[in-house]
């Protein structure tokens, strides 16, 4: 009977690594546009390294609150909601007070920077952000 387990047990483990790969092949969203930057003027965050492609930067994270596989982010980001978003400052500032995300981007042009990400599971990235 142990041994009957063990096999069951087995198999249903390797089925689900086998089934990895369907997941991976699911479709993914489409490209996001592009946010207006200029390049970044501060010394090694520009790169002459190949970019990392932008669907496998973008469809391959660890952001827990989207889920717990390393694809769940890139199906379920968009129920995040990005509008309206505030920034609160407050105690022992000089200007204690309430922003809007739209209006603190306004204070000076967004910057891409070149971002070097290596992991200790053994991927790395080379991605542009702004």
């Amino acid at each position: 009977l142990l041994k009957l387990m063990a096999t069951g047990a087995a198999g249903a483990a390797l089925a689900a690594w086998a089934g990895r790969e369907a997941l991976a092949q699911t479709p993914r969203p489409g490209k996001l546009a592009a946010l207006p930057s200029v390049p970044s003027k501060v010394p090694g965050a520009t790169t002459i390294e190949k970019l990392t492609d932008y669907k496998d930067a973008s469809t391959y994270n660890n952001f827990y609150e989207f889920g717990v596989d390393k694809s769940d982010p890139a199906r379920n980001a968009h129920t995040l909601k990005t509008s309206p978003w505030t920034v609160e400052v407050e105690g022992l500032v000089n200007k204690p007070g309430k922003f809007a995300i739209e209006d603190l981007l306004k204070l000076s042009p967004q910057e891409e920077r070149i971002y070097r990400l290596r992991c200790v599971e053994g991927w790395s990235m080379v991605i542009p952000w702004v």
